[in-house]
């Protein structure tokens, strides 16, 4: 009776936790470093095209019905125009778009990277972790829906230079979002009946 109710200890590291959670902890160490760098090169990214959309005077930007195109080969297509000759407002209009649909991304980014930290830490189902996967979902969400409000902003004010605001990636984006939130929710709710449990015990 006594070989039956034998239980094959879990091994443990120095610090007395088993071999996973340093695996854990070290594949999040990378991740986290890799979000990190993606944050800086897309807000890096998002910085220069804004303050180019304004300020840009060169001869290898150009404005067309279907959006922006760059290099000299593009001059020969129908209804191009360098963006040095399109009026301030609709530079201006152009900067806001980016902005209004790039700042979403990086929070998303930005989320991300802490959730990894917090993972890095050996936090990982706290009400932290909840909360950052509730924020890359309303940041997915809002990414989804801000090239929609920002095409309607503009041409309200009769400033928008491309009017699509329908894309593929947003309906991916949106649908990831809705998933993430439902997600944050039920770990909230798991994370709520766990210290109840405890609480009770």
């Amino acid at each position: 009776m006594g070989s039956l109710l034998s239980l094959t200890p879990v091994p443990l590291d120095v610090d007395g936790k088993p071999p996973t959670h340093r695996r854990i902890r070290k594949r999040s160490r990378v991740l986290a470093t890799l979000f990190t760098c993606l944050l800086f090169i897309v807000a890096l990214f998002t910085t220069v095209l804004i303050i180019g959309a304004i300020f840009y005077k060169g001869s290898y930007v150009f404005v067309t019905p279907e959006g922006v195109l760059f290099g000299r080969e593009v001059t020969t297509m129908p209804g191009v125009i360098p963006i040095s000759s399109v009026g301030i407002r609709y530079r201006i209009g152009g900067a806001f778009a980016i902005f209004t649909q790039m700042t979403p991304a990086i929070l998303v980014l930005a989320n991300l990277r802490g959730l990894f930290r917090l993972y890095t830490k050996g936090t990982v189902f706290a009400h932290e972790n909840a909360q950052r996967i509730k924020r890359i979902g309303i940041w997915l969400i809002v990414y989804a829906v801000a090239p929609f409000i920002s095409v309607m902003l503009l041409t309200l004010a009769d400033s928008a230079i491309d009017r699509r605001w329908f894309h593929l990636d947003e309906v991916q984006a949106l649908l990831i979002g809705i998933i993430l939130f439902v997600i944050s929710q039920v770990m909230e709710v798991g994370r709520e009946i766990e210290q109840e449990r405890d609480e009770f015990i």
